[in-house]
């Protein structure tokens, strides 16, 4: 085996996946017979309870060696890092094939590739009699009848709603602030909320 999924795999453990994979077929495959099929059925559970003793065993060895790295001159580590989910995982972005079948050659040339497919061009001249409709509709103000402004209550409501663990915006501004601000100025925030 020469590329490994995982660094604690072995080839007695690919020969041993094989041998339950064969084991578990021809359990499957025995119908006629129900004290063969039993018989089978028990080799396969057994197997397969040594095959899951061996990952488990081969797992931990691999763990092991992996902790051994870490010197008694330098214990701050990968070992350490990975503990402390300080590690930095990073995964290059690979390739993408293209619509006539050929392969992007470099990063820039994904990323281009998967805008121009994710999001697509508003352009006028593409647009059908759809799109004509809706441009119209949105250069229109929307006066209707419930067209109203909120009122101080249905503010406030929104206001005491807010999660505390809410991220602020891009002017840093927190749901705790906004909050406070309420409860003080009530009036200035119903102003500036209705009049935005």
């Amino acid at each position: 085996m020469n590329h490994k999924s995982v660094p604690w795999w072995t080839e007695e453990l690919t020969l041993m996946r094989k041998r339950i994979n064969a084991l578990r077929r021809r359990f499957q495959r025995t119908i006629n017979n129900n004290d063969l099929r039993e018989r089978r059925k028990n080799q396969y559970h057994d197997g397969k309870v040594q095959y899951q003793a061996a990952i488990k065993r081969e797992k931990f060895k691999s763990w092991k060696e992996y902790c051994n790295l870490t010197s008694a001159t330098n214990p701050w580590n990968a070992v350490y890092k990975l503990a402390s989910n300080k590690a930095k995982r990073s995964q290059p972005l690979s390739t993408l094939q293209k619509s006539d079948g050929s392969l992007t050659t470099d990063l820039k040339e994904t990323i281009t590739y998967m805008l121009d497919y994710l999001i697509p061009k508003d352009e006028v001249n593409n647009d059908t009699d759809y799109h004509n409709k809706i441009r119209k509709q949105i250069e229109r103000p929307i006066q209707t009848a419930n067209d109203r402004e909120y009122s101080p209550e249905e503010i406030r409501t929104a206001i005491e709603v807010i999660h505390s663990k809410k991220a602020p915006g891009e002017e840093g501004i927190t749901s705790e602030i906004i909050q406070r601000a309420h409860r003080q100025f009530p009036k200035l925030i119903t102003h500036y909320t209705t009049s935005v």
